[in-house]
């Protein structure tokens, strides 16, 4: 089966019934109304049979055929706390996601090897819940991942934001969203903000309504990202809209 740009695969060629198991334990602290309130989702997998894969890599293709193997197992721990600061009239919010797999492949006929991939998601926000007309969001998030094989490769990406709300009446507001990333394994031009702020003004209510929208006023035209498996390390480059500004009036009638 052709399954992209120069890339194959291949079954097994008859039927398969794969023995496995799953346990869950997720445990809830206080509740979604009160103050503090925490959550932990434990999951684990074992799968005594799997399909995984002898891949053959030239220049030119690649063909994976599908093998059964013994034993691959997985494990996956995410836990959040939510705390509500009345004197401030905000909520902090901790999160961390944790998983790791261990299976077996093969390259080029060679014998079987073992791959380990962990990934780690952890980071936190502060959102606030004022009654008053301006309110914010800010947070961050890393993203830790690593595979462990023959070789070790790992990175560590990072995306933060803050955004803000101007309710300044029933007629107008304004929002401002903001955003930057960086990317670990990329040397050069690792870093990209993003800014976007959108403006609404109620002519008549549920009549006529103006809307103005900035977007991508930093003007990054170039947007790359990297990703990591067993066999391969991967810098995607994706081209974006430049700076613009779009005006837009809607009636309704």
């Amino acid at each position: 089966m052709l399954t992209g740009y120069r890339s194959f695969s291949k079954g097994t060629n008859r039927f398969n019934q794969l023995d496995e198991y799953s346990v869950s334990i997720n445990y809830q602290l206080g509740d979604w109304s009160d103050k503090f309130f925490a959550n932990t989702f434990i999951f684990y997998n074992k799968n005594h049979d799997f399909f995984s894969s002898n891949s053959q890599i030239t220049q030119n293709y690649s063909l994976s055929d599908k093998i059964l193997i013994k034993d691959r197992d997985m494990l996956m721990v995410s836990t959040s706390v939510d705390r509500y600061f009345k004197s401030i009239s905000s909520n902090l919010k901790l999160e961390f996601e944790y998983s790791k797999s261990n299976y077996k492949n093969s390259i080029n006929n060679s014998a079987l090897r073992e791959v380990i991939a962990s990934n780690y998601n952890y980071g936190f926000s502060i959102r606030s819940g004022f009654s008053g007309i301006f309110n914010y969001d800010i947070g961050t998030k890393w993203t830790s991942n690593q595979i462990k094989t023959s070789f070790k490769n790992s990175f560590t990406d990072n995306m933060s934001y803050l955004d803000l709300s101007f309710v300044l009446s029933d007629k107008f507001d304004t929002q401002l969203q903001s955003e930057r990333y960086t990317f670990g394994s990329i040397d050069q031009d690792n870093a990209y903000y993003f800014l976007d702020i959108t403006s609404h003004y109620n002519f008549k209510a549920n009549k006529l309504n103006f809307a103005l929208s900035a977007k991508n006023l930093f003007n990054t035209t170039r947007f790359k990202n990297f990703s990591i498996s067993d066999i391969s390390t991967t810098t995607t480059s994706y081209r974006l809209l430049p700076r613009y500004i779009l005006v837009s009036l809607q009636y309704r009638f």
